[in-house]
Protein backbone atom coordinates (compact mmCIF):
# COMPACT_ATOMS: atom_id res chain seq x y z
CA UNK A 1 0.00 0.00 0.00
CA UNK A 2 2.85 2.44 0.94
CA UNK A 3 4.47 1.98 -2.75
CA UNK A 4 1.16 2.33 -4.60
CA UNK A 5 0.60 5.53 -2.75
CA UNK A 6 3.40 7.52 -3.84
CA UNK A 7 3.07 10.70 -6.11
CA UNK A 8 4.70 14.11 -6.92
CA UNK A 9 3.46 14.74 -3.05
CA UNK A 10 4.16 12.45 -0.60
CA UNK A 11 1.00 12.18 1.32
CA UNK A 12 -2.41 11.13 1.06
CA UNK A 13 -4.86 13.30 -0.23
CA UNK A 14 -8.14 14.17 2.39
CA UNK A 15 -11.37 14.45 0.95
CA UNK A 16 -12.62 15.30 4.02
CA UNK A 17 -11.00 18.29 5.48
CA UNK A 18 -12.21 19.58 2.42
CA UNK A 19 -15.89 20.83 3.40
CA UNK A 20 -16.84 24.28 3.51
CA UNK A 21 -17.53 24.86 6.89
CA UNK A 22 -14.16 23.33 8.07
CA UNK A 23 -12.30 26.07 5.69
CA UNK A 24 -14.28 28.90 6.59
CA UNK A 25 -13.21 27.95 10.24
CA UNK A 26 -9.32 27.82 9.19
CA UNK A 27 -9.22 30.66 7.51
CA UNK A 28 -10.88 32.53 10.72
CA UNK A 29 -8.67 30.62 12.75
CA UNK A 30 -5.50 31.94 11.17
CA UNK A 31 -6.52 35.61 10.25
CA UNK A 32 -3.73 37.58 11.82
CA UNK A 33 -5.19 40.99 11.61
CA UNK A 34 -1.99 42.21 13.89
CA UNK A 35 -0.11 41.57 10.53
CA UNK A 36 -2.76 41.93 7.91
CA UNK A 37 -2.37 38.17 6.60
CA UNK A 38 -4.05 34.76 6.47
CA UNK A 39 -1.65 31.89 6.93
CA UNK A 40 -2.71 28.37 6.10
CA UNK A 41 0.40 25.91 7.01
CA UNK A 42 -0.69 22.55 6.96
CA UNK A 43 1.89 21.06 8.08
CA UNK A 44 0.99 16.92 6.92
CA UNK A 45 1.13 13.98 9.13
CA UNK A 46 -0.56 11.37 6.83
CA UNK A 47 -3.22 13.42 5.16
CA UNK A 48 -3.08 16.46 3.04
CA UNK A 49 -6.43 18.49 2.38
CA UNK A 50 -7.28 18.48 -1.65
CA UNK A 51 -9.72 21.60 -1.83
CA UNK A 52 -11.90 21.49 -5.38
CA UNK A 53 -11.91 25.19 -6.66
CA UNK A 54 -15.59 25.43 -6.26
CA UNK A 55 -15.21 24.43 -2.59
CA UNK A 56 -12.13 26.76 -2.22
CA UNK A 57 -14.67 29.67 -3.82
CA UNK A 58 -17.22 28.96 -1.68
CA UNK A 59 -15.60 28.85 1.51
CA UNK A 60 -14.26 32.84 0.84
CA UNK A 61 -17.67 33.20 -0.34
CA UNK A 62 -18.84 32.44 2.94
CA UNK A 63 -16.90 34.37 5.20
CA UNK A 64 -19.08 37.43 4.60
CA UNK A 65 -22.56 35.18 5.66
CA UNK A 66 -20.56 35.32 9.27
CA UNK A 67 -22.42 37.31 11.41
CA UNK A 68 -22.79 38.03 15.22
CA UNK A 69 -26.49 36.93 14.76
CA UNK A 70 -24.87 33.40 14.31
CA UNK A 71 -22.90 33.30 17.14
CA UNK A 72 -25.65 32.54 19.68
CA UNK A 73 -26.16 28.85 18.18
CA UNK A 74 -22.54 27.89 17.68
CA UNK A 75 -22.31 26.23 21.23
CA UNK A 76 -25.80 24.27 21.10
CA UNK A 77 -24.73 23.16 17.55
CA UNK A 78 -21.36 21.89 18.11
CA UNK A 79 -22.77 19.76 21.69
CA UNK A 80 -24.79 18.18 19.51
CA UNK A 81 -23.17 17.18 16.47
CA UNK A 82 -21.26 14.28 17.35
CA UNK A 83 -22.95 12.00 14.69
CA UNK A 84 -23.56 15.20 12.23
CA UNK A 85 -20.66 16.09 9.73
CA UNK A 86 -19.45 19.69 9.54
CA UNK A 87 -21.47 20.59 6.08
CA UNK A 88 -24.73 20.70 8.34
CA UNK A 89 -23.17 23.59 10.42
CA UNK A 90 -24.36 26.09 7.82
CA UNK A 91 -28.41 27.52 8.24
CA UNK A 92 -29.79 29.81 5.89
CA UNK A 93 -26.17 30.40 4.21
CA UNK A 94 -24.81 31.44 7.60
CA UNK A 95 -21.70 29.56 8.39
CA UNK A 96 -21.46 29.37 12.65
CA UNK A 97 -18.63 29.78 13.85
CA UNK A 98 -16.70 30.25 17.46
CA UNK A 99 -17.88 33.93 19.04
CA UNK A 100 -14.40 35.09 19.22
CA UNK A 101 -13.58 34.43 15.05
CA UNK A 102 -16.86 36.54 14.13
CA UNK A 103 -15.17 39.61 13.89
CA UNK A 104 -12.15 38.46 11.55
CA UNK A 105 -15.03 37.56 9.19
CA UNK A 106 -16.52 41.40 9.27
CA UNK A 107 -16.23 43.64 6.45
CA UNK A 108 -13.78 46.08 8.15
CA UNK A 109 -11.68 43.34 8.77
CA UNK A 110 -11.04 41.75 5.84
CA UNK A 111 -10.08 45.28 4.31
CA UNK A 112 -7.17 44.92 6.49
CA UNK A 113 -5.86 41.54 4.86
CA UNK A 114 -3.15 42.32 2.43
CA UNK A 115 -1.37 38.67 2.53
CA UNK A 116 -2.55 34.64 1.94
CA UNK A 117 -0.28 32.18 2.50
CA UNK A 118 -1.26 28.01 1.68
CA UNK A 119 1.32 25.14 2.64
CA UNK A 120 0.40 22.15 1.40
CA UNK A 121 -3.00 22.60 0.96
CA UNK A 122 -3.76 20.82 -3.00
CA UNK A 123 -6.29 23.18 -5.31
CA UNK A 124 -5.92 23.05 -9.05
CA UNK A 125 -6.94 26.61 -8.97
CA UNK A 126 -7.36 30.03 -7.21
CA UNK A 127 -10.04 31.70 -5.99
CA UNK A 128 -11.70 35.11 -6.73
CA UNK A 129 -10.76 36.76 -3.67
CA UNK A 130 -10.99 40.65 -4.25
CA UNK A 131 -15.34 40.92 -3.03
CA UNK A 132 -13.77 39.37 0.20
CA UNK A 133 -10.21 40.64 0.17
CA UNK A 134 -10.66 44.12 -1.53
CA UNK A 135 -6.49 44.76 -0.97
CA UNK A 136 -5.11 41.75 -0.94
CA UNK A 137 -1.74 42.29 -2.34
CA UNK A 138 0.44 39.48 -1.50
CA UNK A 139 -0.19 35.46 -2.10
CA UNK A 140 2.06 32.33 -1.37
CA UNK A 141 1.47 28.95 -2.29
CA UNK A 142 3.95 26.51 -1.39
CA UNK A 143 3.88 22.60 -1.96
CA UNK A 144 1.14 22.38 -4.35
CA UNK A 145 0.88 19.73 -6.88
CA UNK A 146 -2.60 20.19 -7.86
CA UNK A 147 -1.58 23.23 -9.29
CA UNK A 148 -0.62 23.47 -13.11
CA UNK A 149 -0.97 27.25 -14.02
CA UNK A 150 -0.91 30.42 -12.44
CA UNK A 151 -3.43 32.35 -14.94
CA UNK A 152 -6.33 32.13 -12.36
CA UNK A 153 -3.82 33.94 -9.54
CA UNK A 154 -2.36 36.58 -12.61
CA UNK A 155 -6.40 37.11 -12.98
CA UNK A 156 -8.06 36.96 -9.66
CA UNK A 157 -5.14 39.31 -8.21
CA UNK A 158 -5.19 42.59 -9.84
CA UNK A 159 -2.86 44.26 -7.04
CA UNK A 160 -0.15 41.60 -6.91
CA UNK A 161 2.61 43.33 -5.60
CA UNK A 162 4.66 40.25 -4.28
CA UNK A 163 3.97 36.56 -5.52
CA UNK A 164 5.73 33.38 -3.95
CA UNK A 165 5.42 29.95 -6.13
CA UNK A 166 7.76 27.23 -4.45
CA UNK A 167 7.38 23.75 -4.37
CA UNK A 168 4.73 23.39 -7.36
CA UNK A 169 6.50 20.63 -9.73
CA UNK A 170 3.17 20.87 -12.06
CA UNK A 171 3.52 24.48 -12.88
CA UNK A 172 5.84 24.40 -16.16
CA UNK A 173 5.28 27.65 -17.57
CA UNK A 174 4.99 31.88 -16.47
CA UNK A 175 3.80 32.91 -19.70
CA UNK A 176 0.31 34.25 -18.00
CA UNK A 177 2.54 36.71 -16.72
CA UNK A 178 2.82 37.63 -20.39
CA UNK A 179 -1.06 37.01 -21.57
CA UNK A 180 -2.24 39.15 -18.31
CA UNK A 181 -1.34 42.16 -19.69
CA UNK A 182 -2.30 41.60 -23.01
CA UNK A 183 -5.85 40.83 -21.68
CA UNK A 184 -6.62 43.84 -20.47
CA UNK A 185 -7.62 45.48 -23.95
CA UNK A 186 -10.78 43.57 -25.10
CA UNK A 187 -11.42 42.99 -28.82
CA UNK A 188 -14.76 45.11 -28.16
CA UNK A 189 -13.30 48.37 -26.52
CA UNK A 190 -14.79 51.37 -28.53
CA UNK A 191 -13.34 52.15 -32.06
CA UNK A 192 -12.12 55.16 -31.37
CA UNK A 193 -9.36 53.75 -28.89
CA UNK A 194 -6.15 55.31 -29.92
CA UNK A 195 -2.99 52.56 -30.29
CA UNK A 196 -1.26 55.05 -27.85
CA UNK A 197 -4.08 54.36 -25.31
CA UNK A 198 -4.28 50.56 -25.41
CA UNK A 199 -0.54 50.43 -24.97
CA UNK A 200 -0.75 52.32 -21.99
CA UNK A 201 -3.60 50.28 -20.56
CA UNK A 202 -0.83 47.05 -21.16
CA UNK A 203 1.82 48.68 -19.63
CA UNK A 204 -0.62 49.42 -16.22
CA UNK A 205 -1.82 46.00 -15.83
CA UNK A 206 0.96 44.29 -13.74
CA UNK A 207 2.37 45.96 -10.38
CA UNK A 208 4.30 43.17 -9.50
CA UNK A 209 7.62 43.73 -6.79
CA UNK A 210 8.87 40.59 -5.48
CA UNK A 211 8.71 37.64 -7.44
CA UNK A 212 9.78 33.97 -5.77
CA UNK A 213 9.68 31.22 -8.29
CA UNK A 214 11.38 28.15 -6.96
CA UNK A 215 10.98 24.15 -7.03
CA UNK A 216 8.58 24.44 -10.76
CA UNK A 217 9.11 22.91 -14.13
CA UNK A 218 10.41 25.82 -16.51
CA UNK A 219 12.66 23.56 -18.90
CA UNK A 220 10.31 23.30 -21.22
CA UNK A 221 9.05 27.43 -21.53
CA UNK A 222 10.07 28.42 -25.53
CA UNK A 223 12.42 31.44 -26.38
CA UNK A 224 9.10 33.54 -27.19
CA UNK A 225 7.64 32.58 -24.24
CA UNK A 226 10.63 33.86 -21.58
CA UNK A 227 10.82 36.41 -23.96
CA UNK A 228 6.68 38.27 -23.00
CA UNK A 229 7.68 37.07 -19.64
CA UNK A 230 10.74 39.39 -19.19
CA UNK A 231 8.82 42.04 -21.06
CA UNK A 232 5.97 42.10 -19.22
CA UNK A 233 8.02 42.14 -16.06
CA UNK A 234 9.49 45.25 -17.43
CA UNK A 235 6.79 46.71 -17.50
CA UNK A 236 5.57 46.52 -14.10
CA UNK A 237 4.51 49.67 -12.66
CA UNK A 238 5.91 48.00 -9.23
CA UNK A 239 8.66 48.24 -10.30
CA UNK A 240 10.21 44.58 -9.84
CA UNK A 241 12.67 44.70 -7.47
CA UNK A 242 13.40 41.33 -6.29
CA UNK A 243 13.04 38.14 -8.71
CA UNK A 244 13.81 34.46 -7.82
CA UNK A 245 13.91 31.65 -10.25
CA UNK A 246 15.63 28.78 -8.80
CA UNK A 247 15.33 24.76 -8.79
CA UNK A 248 13.51 25.25 -11.65
CA UNK A 249 14.84 22.80 -14.33
CA UNK A 250 16.39 26.13 -16.78
CA UNK A 251 19.21 25.90 -18.97
CA UNK A 252 19.46 29.17 -19.90
CA UNK A 253 18.39 32.56 -18.38
CA UNK A 254 17.09 35.14 -21.57
CA UNK A 255 18.10 38.06 -23.16
CA UNK A 256 15.61 40.18 -22.20
CA UNK A 257 16.51 39.71 -18.32
CA UNK A 258 18.38 43.13 -19.51
CA UNK A 259 15.27 44.58 -19.33
CA UNK A 260 14.29 44.33 -15.43
CA UNK A 261 16.39 47.83 -15.11
CA UNK A 262 15.20 48.20 -11.43
CA UNK A 263 16.05 45.15 -9.92
CA UNK A 264 18.01 44.92 -6.91
CA UNK A 265 18.05 41.40 -5.99
CA UNK A 266 18.32 38.20 -8.01
CA UNK A 267 18.30 34.43 -6.78
CA UNK A 268 18.71 32.28 -9.38
CA UNK A 269 19.97 29.11 -8.15
CA UNK A 270 20.37 25.30 -8.09
CA UNK A 271 19.06 25.07 -12.56
CA UNK A 272 21.78 22.53 -13.22
CA UNK A 273 19.20 21.48 -15.74
CA UNK A 274 19.07 17.11 -14.43
CA UNK A 275 16.01 15.42 -14.10
CA UNK A 276 15.22 12.67 -11.38
CA UNK A 277 17.05 10.46 -13.29
CA UNK A 278 20.11 12.25 -14.18
CA UNK A 279 19.39 13.05 -17.70
CA UNK A 280 19.64 16.27 -19.39
CA UNK A 281 16.57 17.60 -20.13
CA UNK A 282 15.42 19.16 -23.81
CA UNK A 283 15.41 23.25 -24.15
CA UNK A 284 14.71 25.52 -26.57
CA UNK A 285 18.69 26.65 -26.49
CA UNK A 286 20.96 25.11 -28.40
CA UNK A 287 23.85 26.85 -27.04
CA UNK A 288 23.71 25.62 -23.80
CA UNK A 289 23.73 22.13 -24.31
CA UNK A 290 27.26 22.53 -24.61
CA UNK A 291 28.05 25.33 -23.02
CA UNK A 292 26.56 24.54 -19.37
CA UNK A 293 23.88 26.67 -18.19
CA UNK A 294 24.55 30.43 -20.13
CA UNK A 295 24.20 33.49 -18.83
CA UNK A 296 23.20 36.57 -21.60
CA UNK A 297 25.47 39.52 -22.35
CA UNK A 298 22.41 40.97 -21.15
CA UNK A 299 23.46 40.78 -17.51
CA UNK A 300 25.31 43.72 -17.56
CA UNK A 301 23.05 46.25 -17.90
CA UNK A 302 21.19 45.44 -14.41
CA UNK A 303 22.34 48.69 -12.79
CA UNK A 304 20.78 48.67 -9.94
CA UNK A 305 21.10 45.34 -8.72
CA UNK A 306 23.09 44.88 -5.41
CA UNK A 307 22.64 41.71 -4.64
CA UNK A 308 22.96 37.79 -7.24
CA UNK A 309 23.21 34.50 -6.92
CA UNK A 310 24.13 32.39 -9.75
CA UNK A 311 24.84 29.07 -7.56
CA UNK A 312 24.61 25.56 -8.30
CA UNK A 313 23.62 26.46 -12.52
CA UNK A 314 26.46 24.66 -13.91
CA UNK A 315 27.54 27.70 -15.24
CA UNK A 316 31.09 27.34 -16.95
CA UNK A 317 31.96 30.87 -18.41
CA UNK A 318 30.33 34.15 -17.61
CA UNK A 319 29.95 36.74 -20.25
CA UNK A 320 32.03 40.09 -19.99
CA UNK A 321 29.99 42.24 -19.75
CA UNK A 322 29.07 40.63 -15.91
CA UNK A 323 31.97 43.19 -14.89
CA UNK A 324 29.71 46.44 -16.11
CA UNK A 325 27.39 45.35 -12.85
CA UNK A 326 27.71 48.58 -10.39
CA UNK A 327 31.05 47.28 -8.32
CA UNK A 328 29.02 47.21 -5.07
CA UNK A 329 26.70 44.22 -6.35
CA UNK A 330 27.71 41.04 -3.98
CA UNK A 331 27.74 38.11 -7.03
CA UNK A 332 27.85 34.32 -5.64
CA UNK A 333 28.66 31.48 -7.87
CA UNK A 334 29.62 28.79 -5.44
CA UNK A 335 28.73 25.03 -6.94
CA UNK A 336 29.69 25.71 -9.94
CA UNK A 337 32.81 23.43 -10.37
CA UNK A 338 33.07 23.69 -14.34
CA UNK A 339 33.73 27.43 -13.93
CA UNK A 340 36.42 28.61 -15.48
CA UNK A 341 35.76 32.03 -16.97
CA UNK A 342 36.91 33.95 -15.56
CA UNK A 343 39.14 32.07 -13.43
CA UNK A 344 38.67 30.85 -9.77
CA UNK A 345 40.67 33.99 -8.04
CA UNK A 346 38.75 36.31 -10.13
CA UNK A 347 35.46 35.53 -9.11
CA UNK A 348 35.05 36.82 -5.84
CA UNK A 349 33.53 40.21 -6.91
CA UNK A 350 32.55 42.93 -9.85
CA UNK A 351 35.94 44.40 -8.78
CA UNK A 352 38.37 41.56 -9.55
CA UNK A 353 36.22 40.65 -12.77
CA UNK A 354 36.89 43.86 -14.11
CA UNK A 355 40.77 43.57 -13.26
CA UNK A 356 40.20 40.56 -15.25
CA UNK A 357 38.72 41.36 -17.90
CA UNK A 358 40.97 45.13 -18.22
CA UNK A 359 43.86 42.87 -18.08
CA UNK A 360 42.73 40.90 -20.78
CA UNK A 361 41.98 43.60 -23.18
CA UNK A 362 44.95 45.31 -21.81
CA UNK A 363 47.18 42.21 -22.96
CA UNK A 364 45.00 42.31 -26.52
CA UNK A 365 46.00 46.00 -26.95
CA UNK A 366 50.12 45.35 -25.81
CA UNK A 367 49.95 42.41 -28.85
CA UNK A 368 48.73 44.65 -31.68
CA UNK A 369 50.66 47.34 -30.63
CA UNK A 370 53.60 45.12 -30.67
CA UNK A 371 52.43 43.21 -33.99
CA UNK A 372 51.90 46.45 -36.12
CA UNK A 373 55.63 47.18 -36.93
CA UNK A 374 56.07 43.86 -37.92
CA UNK A 375 53.18 43.56 -40.20
CA UNK A 376 54.48 47.64 -41.40
CA UNK A 377 57.78 46.10 -42.09
CA UNK A 378 56.51 42.72 -43.62
CA UNK A 379 54.38 44.90 -46.10
CA UNK A 380 57.20 46.88 -47.49
CA UNK A 381 59.58 43.99 -47.69
CA UNK A 382 56.48 42.30 -49.96
CA UNK A 383 56.18 45.64 -51.89
CA UNK A 384 60.10 45.73 -52.52
CA UNK A 385 60.01 42.49 -53.95
CA UNK A 386 57.04 42.38 -56.23
CA UNK A 387 57.87 45.96 -57.84
CA UNK A 388 61.97 45.76 -58.04
CA UNK A 389 63.81 45.00 -61.64
CA UNK A 390 62.56 41.38 -62.46
CA UNK A 391 59.85 41.12 -60.27
CA UNK A 392 56.20 40.12 -61.47
CA UNK A 393 54.82 43.25 -60.23
CA UNK A 394 57.42 45.07 -62.43
CA UNK A 395 57.09 43.35 -65.25
CA UNK A 396 53.08 43.27 -65.14
CA UNK A 397 53.30 47.45 -64.62
CA UNK A 398 55.84 47.51 -67.46
CA UNK A 399 53.99 45.55 -69.79
CA UNK A 400 50.72 47.90 -69.11
CA UNK A 401 52.54 50.96 -69.51
CA UNK A 402 53.64 50.19 -72.78
CA UNK A 403 50.63 48.62 -74.48
CA UNK A 404 48.92 52.27 -72.92
CA UNK A 405 52.10 54.27 -74.73
CA UNK A 406 51.09 52.57 -78.30
CA UNK A 407 47.88 53.27 -77.93
CA UNK A 408 47.60 57.01 -77.13
CA UNK A 409 50.92 57.88 -79.19
CA UNK A 410 50.57 59.26 -82.46
CA UNK A 411 51.79 57.33 -85.49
Amino acid sequence: MASSSSSSVPMNFSSHHSSTTWLVRELLKRTDLSNGDICLFHYPLTQVPYIATQELQQAFDNLTSVTPSTTSSITSNSSGSGSGHPENNVVANAVLVPPEHVERAQAEARSRITRIQFCWYQFPQFPRLMDVYANLQHVDIRQNASLTSIDSIINHVPNLASFNLSDCPNVRTLSPLASAVISLVNDDDDDDTTNNDRDNRRRSRLALKHLWIRGCNLGNMTNEEWANVFDALAESTGPLERLTLSRNNMSYLHGNIGKLTSLTYFFLEDNNNFDDGGHCSTHSHAESSNSGFVIPEEIGSLQQLRFASFCGNNITRLPRQVAHLNVNCDVYLHRNPGLRYPPPQYQKSIKMMRQFFHQERMKLLRGSVLLMPHVTRARWRALERLYQPGGSGYVVCKERFEDTVRRTSIT
